[in-house]
């Protein structure tokens, strides 16, 4: 009998399929860290979806149909995904050139990186959903469907800043006359003094200080400070235009002291410290800051 001959259950792909799709459109959301903002971008990326389900769930019935040549040719086409992240991280950087508080090249790469493991992610939803589905079934592989793509959204869902850092509210002032702080962290010279009134009568200031040595690397990291500011300013807007520098909002670290603290100040349009607060919590720890660990001696001298 010849392979085209073959009777080819359909219901592992078709269980695979539709795994795969939910598990792309449950984390197809809008939003500062998520793309698409546009109904053409919800087109592109539903397209993806789409693609990425059908190719997870197509290698096992190729296989069992001993149609290799197909599956090879799947799997071939599974990596052209990677073209995905250039694609995010080339309209990103584009548009860093038109806002006011830039994310950060950081902030940048995450995105486009979870961007290219969500398709992946549909995709081993979908293979898994799929052999659960040949093993045991399509009840079993309603539940083993459900099963992986609540994983999945565990796997992919990443720490906050507020898992590892404490976000409190700060006092804005200044010393020496120029000199702006929040708390005991200086942030920079102010030399106008408009300027100075504006931070003084409506600026916001907070502390970031370290729960632990991976919270203290985190903050050390440029990029994830950067990335902070940025959902600080989202959160609350900010009084800033293009030529104003002393306006942009600044997180910085503690110094000379090196005791891993840092401050944050920011001009902000709405005037509301808890939403401050909840946005930079809400900040994602970056690839880049999210494994290391620092020996903080303000930490040091806490575990005595």
């Amino acid at each position: 009998m010849s392979s085209s001959s073959i009777s080819i259950n359909w219901t592992p792909m078709i269980m695979g399929f539709v795994a795969g799709l939910i598990s792309r459109l449950v984390s197809l959301k809008s939003g500062n860290t998520h793309y698409p903002g546009y109904p053409s971008g919800y087109i592109s990326q539903l397209a993806l979806a789409v693609i990425a389900a059908m190719i997870g769930s197509s290698v096992l019935t190729a296989l069992i149909g001993k149609q290799f040549t197909a599956a090879t040719f799947l799997t071939l086409a599974a990596t052209q995904f990677r073209d995905v992240r250039n694609t995010e991280r080339n309209t990103l950087i584009q548009e860093e050139k038109l806002i006011l508080v830039s994310r950060g090249p950081g902030y940048i790469e995450g995105i486009a990186i979870t961007f290219e493991a969500r398709n992946y992610l549909a995709m081993l939803v979908a293979l898994s959903t799929s052999a659960i589905t040949v093993i045991g079934g399509t009840v079993v592989g309603i539940i083993g469907g459900v099963i992986m793509i609540v994983i999945g959204e565990i796997f992919m869902s990443g720490r906050h800043i507020g898992d590892i850092i404490e976000v409190e509210p700060a006092k804005v002032w200044f010393d020496k006359g120029t000199l702006l702080y929040v708390d005991d962290v200086m942030m920079m010279e102010v030399g106008l003094p408009h300027p100075r009134e504006r931070y003084e009568k409506e600026g916001l200031g907070v502390t970031l200080t370290p729960k632990n040595e991976r919270g203290q690397a985190v903050l050390w990291n440029v990029s994830q400070r950067q990335a902070i500011s940025y959902e600080a300013a989202t959160a609350v807007g900010v009084q800033k235009d293009v030529g104003y520098p002393e306006q942009t909002p600044l997180c910085r670290m503690a110094m000379p002291a090196s005791t891993g603290k840092a401050g944050l100040s920011i001009l902000p349009v709405e005037r509301d410290m808890d939403k401050l607060i909840r946005a930079i919590k809400r900040t994602p720890v970056l690839e880049a800051s999210k494994w290391n660990r620092i020996s903080s001696p303000v930490l040091n001298r806490e575990e005595m």
